[in-house]
């Protein structure tokens, strides 16, 4: 049975503009996460308390060099190969054709390598982390004053005693201080410490977990999520734990792969292949104790690394506030992950892909 031909036009009118409409969300949504990279750049490498927290989680993490939480973080970032990802690439593209949905796994397989491009080009664009508070070059500062405040005082003390060799002590006082200020002058122009946001580790693993919720059905979400996103989130705290990144390089990647994973559904829906499905908007009760635990663990986490940031600021010692920060970037690095994830889900929750693009005829079987 076919529409008549107003209601077939209106019917295709309206399935055009819905794609359309699905389309500049996804796009819209991914731009926003884009932003969110940009944002915690400027926070957190561009100013001074930013990479003051993010030092300290740091040198936290090399006092539990010895601890077994440590390994097990390296022993598993070392696992993230250029192998295990390649593998995991076929797995995503075999359940896609095995849907028989050959376009939808072409775009998970590009969704999650372009992660990964993107990370290494965002990467490699930024500028280096600028030098803040006491470091290496402050140290050649407080080196050259120093020295040449010995010269200094050594010439003063010539002059005071009359010695004939006075002027020639004062000349070598100059130029010591000259040679030790064109060094530093040297040094504030090379030392920049290379710039390592985002976390490449971090975007390969969250985007294989958004590559998969784009190629499986809706259905199996449940256990992909208990099955993927464990492995995923880990990798972000992970990279902390271990001494591989600072916080900002992890919430960076996982808001890169979120935008990577937006863009990649808007292609899905340009094309035709993903349709919105508000009659799917009541999940079924698996799903629901799912959205529940990840918006709990994000809370918890977020909570638990805000309480150890607050412990960072009112520490005493050294000691105590690299610790404090340790654990807080730990913490947050994992809530980042779990409402990444959610977003995704919370996205893909009202989509449903299709078998074959629609066809462009105006008449419409009847359902």
């Amino acid at each position: 049975m076919l529409y008549p031909e107003a209601l077939a036009v209106d019917r295709h009118t309206a399935t055009v503009g819905s794609r359309r409409d699905l389309r500049n969300r996804l796009v819209a949504g991914a731009v926003v996460a884009v932003a969110g990279v940009f944002v915690v750049y400027l926070l957190a490498v561009r100013t001074r308390w930013g990479q003051d927290f993010e030092n300290a989680a740091l040198a936290g993490a090399r006092q539990h060099r010895s601890g077994s939480w440590y390994e097990d973080a390296d022993r598993w970032l070392n696992r993230l190969t250029a192998e295990s990802f390649g593998a995991s690439l076929v797995v995503i593209a075999a359940v896609g054709l095995l849907r028989r949905r050959l376009l939808l796994a072409l775009c998970g397989v590009l969704t999650a390598g372009g992660a990964v491009l993107a990370a290494r080009f965002m990467k490699g664009v930024l500028p280096s982390r600028p030098v803040f508070g006491a470091d290496a070059l402050g140290a050649i500062h407080a080196a050259g004053g120093a020295v040449g405040a010995g010269h200094a005082a050594n010439a003063a003390s010539a002059v005071a005693a009359g010695n004939p060799a006075a002027n020639a002590a004062v000349h070598n006082a100059v130029a010591s201080v000259a040679a030790t200020m064109a060094h530093v002058a040297l040094a504030q122009a090379t030392y920049q410490p290379p710039n390592t946001l985002p976390s490449g580790h971090t975007a390969a693993a969250m985007g294989l977990f958004f590559a998969t919720l784009i190629v499986i059905s809706r259905r199996w979400y449940v256990l992909v999520t208990l099955l993927v996103l464990p492995g995923a989130a880990l990798a972000g705290v992970a990279t902390v734990a271990a001494d591989w990144h600072r916080l900002s390089d992890t919430v960076a990647a996982d808001l890169l792969a979120l935008a990577v994973g937006l863009l990649g559904l808007a292609v899905v829906a340009q094309i035709g292949l993903v349709r919105p499905e508000p009659s799917l908007g009541r999940s079924s009760l698996g799903q629901r104790l799912l959205y529940a635990a990840l918006l709990s663990i994000a809370t918890v986490s977020s909570a638990v690394g805000l309480a150890f940031f607050a412990r960072y600021h009112s520490a005493t010692s050294a000691l105590g506030r690299e610790d404090a920060a340790y654990w807080s970037a730990q913490a947050l690095a994992l809530g980042a992950a779990v409402t990444a994830a959610g977003m995704m889900l919370a996205v893909c929750r009202n989509l449903e892909s299709v078998g074959t693009r629609p066809p462009p005829r105006l008449t419409i079987q009847a359902p």
